[in-house]
């Protein structure tokens, strides 16, 4: 018995095959070579930090391309390079830096980082399983500081990032501007934020660099504060420099990739 399709049939034919494709558009993985690549644009830029943050609790360097426009001549570019941090507040407003040919360019969409280097149409997060050499990744118990570079113990000459909660007794959020317009000034790491809601007078570092705390501390000088646990990791860290921070902090855990 010969099956007939009708107009309809091959329209939901179709559409599955497009849906199919799609989905492939946008998440591909090529397990031959172990690349995983995922693509995202307006739509679902919103969902990269998730995806970022899977490949950087495990060590991965992750890749990326950039399909866009050069926030200062309008002209379509495409960078290629790595991806260095990432930041948002759980919107469109994903800020990410990229490292390429030994420069650092923020990108984002234009609607919501009007003060990014290049503007996103479509960007990819990629990583073929390739681990940052001689990481560490730090858990240290809370301390009390009077400074924000108190939390920079023996870390200035390593390449680190740090991450936590500090609590403070008062907060001016003018100051607060005035480290965002000097971080914008320099490396434009945005790696200092408050809340979106509750905690009060608190400040939020996430992966912040020795030039986030330099910032910080020069606008804030002198607090009155109390951090979280800490999360330090240190890139191409030597067994010297671990030794030095196993002697600075009150280390809970240490692990390598």
């Amino acid at each position: 018995m010969k099956i007939k399709f009708t107009l309809i049939d091959y329209l939901i034919i179709i559409l599955v095959v497009c849906a199919i494709a799609f989905a492939f558009i946008h998440i591909t993985t090529d397990s031959s070579s172990e690349v995983q690549k995922t693509v995202f644009d307006a739509s679902t830029i919103n969902k990269i930090p998730d995806t970022y943050f899977n490949y950087y609790r495990d060590g991965y360097i992750v890749g990326t391309t950039v399909d866009g426009f050069n926030a200062s001549t309008g002209e379509k570019i495409t960078l290629n390079g790595t991806i260095k941090w990432i930041g948002n507040n759980g919107g469109t407003d994903v800020k990410i830096l990229v490292e390429s040919d030994n420069t650092t360019y923020l990108v984002g969409l234009y609607k919501s980082i009007p003060e990014a280097d290049i503007y996103i149409d479509k960007i990819s997060l990629e990583t073929n399983g390739s681990t940052y050499p001689n990481l560490v990744e730090i858990k240290a118990s809370p301390e009390n500081i009077s400074t924000i570079n108190d939390l920079n113990k023996n870390l200035s000459n390593s390449d680190f990032e740090i991450s936590t909660i500090i609590s403070l007794d008062s907060l001016d959020l003018v100051k607060i501007q005035e480290i965002a317009n000097k971080i914008n000034s320099h490396d434009k790491r945005m790696a200092i934020k408050t809340p979106s809601s509750g905690l009060g007078n608190s400040l939020i570092l996430e992966n912040a660099n020795k030039q986030t705390l330099d910032d910080a501390n020069s606008v804030l000088g002198n607090i009155n504060g109390l951090t979280d646990e800490l999360t330090i990791r240190i890139y191409n860290c030597s067994d010297s420099q671990l030794e030095q921070v196993k002697n600075s902090y009150n280390i809970t855990n240490i692990r390598t990739f």
